[in-house]
């Protein structure tokens, strides 16, 4: 629903998320500050107007000028500290719930914003019938359809409710001091253009286009554990694109379509933004700068946490891109270029951090940060060899 976006007239302070404190499956209430915000919580009674959920590394949400899309926690900042709440499941639901949650969301990616059906959750309740089975997203579906896949019915409808209502779910607790005031520089970096936002506009594009060909060729539809269901996010495209690869034309259009829409540019994104990440002596300079070894421990925590987090789906990806090689598909061929590109990244930002704890690893802490570092290394040596000598 509403969406923070920054103001000329608002100089300070920000206030942004601990993003190190954040678990997979947490859900993130945001106050928006543009008159629809104004709107949304006046009407559904709560301070907040929009609602993500955290799947590990990124937040994935649903915006009216993007779709479902992910971005990284420290690109949001609010006006207050009573403006972000994270909420939690009170009771621990187990690795298992929690991914199919977080993979749920990921599924979603791609999916378009319905902004007349996040209206119908206050309209009256036989209008929306006509809506219920819409595969469109708005925020607060998004966070409540991920964890009713996982088996977790948060309200009492995931199709139509409100920030509100996962606010008042007995299911969920506020989770304490998950927010505090930002620094100048980290307020300047959550508030300038973010590279993901740009990325988030070239999926947009890339969706339109696809959906636009696929139309072309009579397709609206593929089949998925629940029948046929209209062709709507990113895996469907896939799935389309699979189920008529032999349509002419089909995987050229398409593959050209994801190449002209920006989509593919992302994959060497974190390498320009932060080239230290890949380079042990500016990692060195970086890391170490004004600080002791219990600040040093903290800041490579939060290095090798956001590998830890995404390491398993990025080597999934990776693993299933390759099977899907076999078809044959310039399509196909093209998307393995993220999933490689992708892991290959997390695999070098990975080494570097092992390369500097291993200098460490006689002081507690850095030793458990090597082990960890060592083991993700290990597991991407074992199942994609060719990552490691690249």
């Amino acid at each position: 629903m509403g969406k923070f976006t920054s103001s000329n007239d608002y100089a300070g302070p920000y206030f942004i998320l601990r993003h190190g404190s954040l678990r997979p499956g947490d859900i993130i209430l945001e106050r928006g500050y543009e008159m629809h915000s104004d709107i949304i919580c006046q009407q559904t009674g709560s301070h907040y107007s929009h609602a993500m959920i955290y799947v590990g590394g990124t937040i994935i949400e649903a915006t009216s000028d993007g779709g479902v899309f992910s971005r990284i926690p420290n690109r949001s900042a609010v006006r207050a500290i009573s403006d972000f709440k994270v909420l939690r499941l009170a009771k621990d639901p187990g690795q298992e719930i929690t991914t199919i949650a977080c993979n749920q969301a990921r599924y979603l990616v791609g999916s378009q914003y319905s902004v007349a059906e996040a209206i119908l959750v206050k309209g009256p309740e036989f209008t929306r019938k006509f809506r219920e089975n819409s595969r469109k997203q708005f925020c607060s579906r998004l966070v409540a359809q991920c964890f009713k896949k996982a088996g977790i019915n948060l309200v009492s409808d995931a199709n139509f409710c409100s920030p509100a209502e996962l606010e008042r779910c007995g299911l969920l607790v506020t989770v304490p001091d998950m927010v505090r005031r930002a620094s100048e520089q980290e307020a300047a970096f959550a508030l300038e253009v973010s590279p993901h936002a740009s990325h988030a506009k070239n999926t947009v594009r890339f969706v339109e286009a696809a959906l636009g060909i696929l139309k072309n060729h009579g397709i609206k539809t593929v089949g998925d554990s629940d029948g046929e269901v209209t062709v709507t996010t990113l895996n469907d495209i896939t799935q389309a694109a699979f189920e008529n690869r032999t349509s002419p034309g089909l995987d050229g259009e398409m593959t050209e379509a994801m190449r002209a829409s920006g989509y593919l540019d992302h994959i060497e994104m974190d390498r320009q933004q932060n080239p230290f990440r890949y380079d042990f002596d500016l990692f060195s300079a970086r890391i170490g700068q004004d600080a002791d070894d219990n600040e040093i421990s903290e800041r490579l925590w939060g290095e090798i946490n956001k590998e830890a987090q995404v390491f398993i789906p990025r080597l999934q990806s990776y693993i299933n891109g390759k099977h899907n090689l076999v078809w044959d598909l310039e399509y196909f061929k093209a998307e393995f270029s993220i999933y490689e590109g992708l892991l290959q990244a997390l695999y070098d930002r990975t080494v570097i951090i092992e390369q500097y704890s291993v200098l460490k690893k006689d002081i507690p802490f850095f030793s458990e940060i090597y082990e960890l570092s060592n083991a993700i290394l290990k597991e991407i040596r074992e199942h994609a060899p060719e990552i490691a000598i690249s």
